[in-house]
This record gives C-alpha cells, structure tokens and sequence, in this order.
C-alpha cells in the first residue's frame, strides 16, 4: 500500500508542477496568482519547484556581487509569488493527526515583512512568521482550505495566494467496510 501511495503522491506533484498559473492585481494593488484564469489575467511560465534542502542555481558570487542601489530597490520590490507548496491541492491523509505544510515566496521574505497561513479562513496561530515549512497539528477528521500571504510590518498584505485544500481521513468504528461482529 505504501509503495502505491507513494507513486501517486510523486504523480500528482508531476502533474501539479504541470498547470497553468495565471496572476493579476486586484483593485487595490495586491497581486493574485491562481491555477484558473480571472479577468485581467496573464499567463505565467513557472519553471521547475525548487526541492527543500536544494541551493539556488545562482552561483553565490553572482547572488553577493549586486550593487547596494539594487539591493535597495529590492526592498520595495514586490513578492511575484506566494503559494502552498505542500501538502498538494485535494491531497488525502488517512489516519494523522499532523501534515507537513510548505509555502514558497518570491523573492524571499523581506525584512520586516512576515508570512501569516490561513487555515479554513483564520489565521493559523502557531505558524511562525518567517518559516517557510510548519507541522500543522491536532486535525481532525474533515477537509481544510488552506492559502498564505505575506504581510508588511503595518500588517498590509502584499502578496495573496489562492487557497489550497486538503482532507484528513480517520478511521471509524461505524465504518461500512468493517465486517460486523459476530455474536456468540
């Protein structure tokens, strides 16, 4: 069963890193980006994820060899790019209590600014607001939605990701599948 599970968890990331994203602003400025088209936007060419734990293709002279001037200007740059990595849309866990969550933000978090996660429409308390990977815990049996964005000191988002779901499946003693017992 787990080399099944594992072959359609490694499927359906192939297949996600496959969609189309599209990105547009919304009327106060906050750039969008989702896996179906709005009003106003533009396709956008994703390349390959990045691994956790894998170093950037950039060599790191090139990273430390910019002038203080663009250094700057990245401060008031805004983020490209902010989603759930992990778990994948409609991911199914059975029997857990926990799920690892991952988000990526382009460019990275600048100073000052902070990442906040919604879980099922409120901010999830416990995510720390400079971590880009967090164990949610203590879930229940039901599905969740879950999305980020990067928030300013001021507490103003500055980039919205759209939301993701996923469903958490425990098992039951009512289950229809369980045999029924028999009487003596």
């Amino acid at each position: 069963m787990r080399p099944l599970a594992s072959f359609l968890l490694i499927a359906f990331t192939l297949a996600a890193g496959a969609a189309e994203t599209w990105r547009w602003k919304d009327e106060n400025g906050v750039v969008h980006y989702s896996d179906r088209p709005a009003p106003g936007a533009e396709r956008v060419n994703v390349g390959p994820a990045s691994r956790p734990g894998s170093t950037s293709a950039i060599a790191p002279a090139a990273r430390t060899a910019a002038p203080a001037a663009a250094q700057q200007a990245s401060t008031t740059q805004s983020y490209s790019r902010c989603v759930i990595a992990t778990p994948a849309n409609d991911a199914v866990f059975n029997a857990v209590n926990f799920v690892d969550a991952s988000v990526q933000i382009e460019p990275a978090l600048q100073d000052g600014h902070r990442i906040q996660v919604i879980l099922n429409g409120r901010a999830y308390p416990d995510w720390p607001e400079a971590m880009s990977s967090y164990t949610l815990s203590n879930l229940n049996r039901g599905s969740y939605s879950l999305s980020v964005r990067v928030l300013d000191a001021d507490g103003r988002t500055l980039c919205n990701g759209s939301p993701s779901s996923f469903h958490v499946r425990q098992p039951s003693l009512l289950a229809p599948a369980r045999p029924a017992a028999r009487r003596p």
